[in-house]
């Protein structure tokens, strides 16, 4: 498997190690509660080196991709990025990234794993233009830091007072005589940063005086926070609109690919789920439905492909299915998203989940979660 040049860092600090698509990559330091709660009062620092990093050049390079991405790429002007798509013609997702305007390229940044995918794909559609499409995934060391105090951190390190920057928007500094960029990003819901390095330099960057965190917590983070993943709560089956990804679409720049099925759907038609959360009732997993005799069981947690249901006249009629679930640590509960028909995605509407054997009650929820009212508690 891969691993990152701060391998042995986290090894130093007590990390867990996972595999995550053919990296090794720290799952916990220990605590995953405690870290989690970390991000949300303070901030954290997280390894994702494993990101697919696709650098994007030559002087046809605004055009090629303003043609096949979902965003308005013409916009973007260096220092700008924005989210994207890469799309089929049906307007099904074949990849979901950020993108980040230079001086004399794009810098594509996706989730572990896609980056074969997506080169693949963008040279399908090059033919005679000025591109060029590089894989850098293993010349760049990335670290986020996220939490309420991130930027406070970011400015320390660098000796920079960084100004409110928009999502995605990013600057070149320096941190410990090393040449970064650094990009506002969310992971978690909080103010947060990514941090590029060359692969080598980016131990000089990590600082393990920032509280790590790992994938268990950056998951439990993400869906407090209503943040789909691709590969786990959207593919090749999802619509973004479905996704609740209309930042990541540009309905003005005209053609690309995908692109009326996309405005058919907003401006004639509506999609027929949309992801959704779900908070999970503590106590209530039932051997059947509606039985009463229920054994309470305690952090009660859905797994991906379980069915949605309710029940109309003594019968089950399937209404979604759930995606991701964990147990909040902020909540102090369990919490899910899934995908449910829009006529049921009501808040406050009360469903049922299967799961393995048991059923589980739970009420449908608005994402993100409560969580910032939860966390200054």
């Amino acid at each position: 498997m891969k691993q990152s040049p701060l391998y042995e860092a986290h090894k130093s600090l007590g990390a867990r190690f996972t595999e995550m698509q053919g990296w090794e990559v720290p799952e916990h330091y220990g605590d995953p509660v405690s870290e989690h709660l970390a991000v949300r009062s303070s901030a954290g620092i997280m390894d994702m080196t494993q990101r697919g990093k696709i650098l994007i050049s030559g002087k046809d390079r605004a055009k090629f991709l303003q043609n096949i991405l979902s965003q308005g790429i013409n916009k973007l002007t260096p220092g700008t990025g924005g989210n994207a798509t890469l799309l089929n013609t049906k307007g099904h997702m074949l990849a979901y990234m950020r993108i980040y305007s230079e001086e004399d390229s794009f810098l594509i940044d996706t989730e572990p794993g896609e980056t074969d995918k997506i080169i693949e794909i963008l040279n399908r559609y090059l033919f005679r233009e000025d591109v060029k499409i590089e894989d850098v995934t293993l010349k760049y060391g990335l670290v986020t830091v996220q939490g309420p105090r991130s930027r406070e951190i970011v400015c320390r390190l660098s000796g920079t007072d960084i100004k409110d920057l928009e999502e995605c928007n990013h600057l070149n500094l320096t941190i410990n005589n090393i040449n970064c960029k650094i990009a506002r990003t969310t992971y978690s819901g909080e103010e947060g940063y990514n941090i590029y390095a060359p692969w080598d330099d980016i131990k000089a960057v990590f600082s393990s005086e920032i509280n790590p965190f790992g994938l268990a917590a950056y998951n439990s983070l993400r869906i407090e926070a209503g943040i789909p993943l691709y590969s786990i709560d959207m593919d090749e089956d999802t619509i973004p609109i479905e996704a609740n990804l209309d930042h990541a679409i540009s309905y003005t720049k005209g053609c690309y690919v995908g692109q009326e099925t996309i405005a058919r759907i907003k401006f004639k038609g509506h999609v027929n789920r949309t992801l959704t959360g779900f908070s999970i009732q503590s106590g209530t997993e039932f051997n059947s439905v509606p039985e009463k005799t229920a054994v309470p069981k305690t952090r009660i947690i859905p797994q991906k492909g379980d069915r949605i249901f309710i029940i109309i006249e003594g019968t089950e009629q399937n209404i979604g299915v759930i995606t991701s679930a964990c147990f909040s640590p902020t909540l102090k509960g369990s919490v899910a998203l899934g995908y449910l028909r829009i006529e049921h995605n009501k808040p406050g509407t009360e469903v049922y989940i299967h799961s393995k054997s048991h059923t589980i009650h739970a009420v449908v929820a608005c994402i993100p979660f409560n969580i910032r009212k939860q966390a200054v508690l």
